[in-house]
């Protein structure tokens, strides 16, 4: 029989999938309680949020908020679930840098982009993606770039302008003086 505190983990459980832009699922066994410490930190500093949870509750919450069985396939054994709202692609970032820094101690296991499963060997691939900031500044930069042209080629004339009018002054002058 289902406790009441299983059964409120299972609705924010089940809250939070439906909510998350993306999920990051991970084994972090062998990790040290310092380096889950630092890891967490490290999530939060960045505006993630970072848990673990247990494998049957959350298999629950993910059938509960209807998302694919291959997901709720994931959770086996304790697992620790990288969550971002906002940019989708800095979970997978984050995630993934910590793979590399903590190598054969945290496993990504796959996860969630946007709704879409992503498995354990494509996880790097999202990571590679811009970040909402990156392709922002990238879209301000080629909006930016036919303004910038124009200002370029406008000053160059208005230069060529400016020697056409001081050699056309040179001449009246030169010729005020032969008059």
């Amino acid at each position: 029989m289902p406790t009441q505190a299983k059964i409120e983990e299972v609705a924010r459980l089940k809250d939070v999938f439906q909510k998350a832009a993306s999920l990051v699922l991970a084994d972090y066994r062998g990790l040290t309680a310092n380096e889950m410490v630092a890891l967490r930190e490290r999530f939060t500093k960045q505006g993630l949020e970072y848990r673990i949870v247990k494998d049957t509750l959350a298999r629950i919450a993910a059938h509960d908020a209807g998302l694919d069985e291959g997901f709720a396939d994931l959770f086996a054994g304790p697992v620790g679930i990288a969550v971002g709202y906002d940019d989708p692609v800095l979970t997978f970032k984050l995630s993934e840098d910590c793979r590399k820094e903590y190598t054969h101690r945290y496993q990504l296991k796959g996860g969630l982009f946007e709704g879409t499963l992503v498995q354990e060997d494509e996880v790097k691939r999202y990571a590679t993606l811009l970040s909402r900031e990156e392709l922002l500044a990238k879209l301000a930069m080629l909006l930016q770039s036919p303004m910038r042209a124009l200002a370029v080629m406008l000053s160059g004339k208005i230069r060529e302008l400016a020697i056409l009018l001081g050699e056309v002054k040179k001449q009246r002058e030169q010729q005020d003086k032969e008059e």
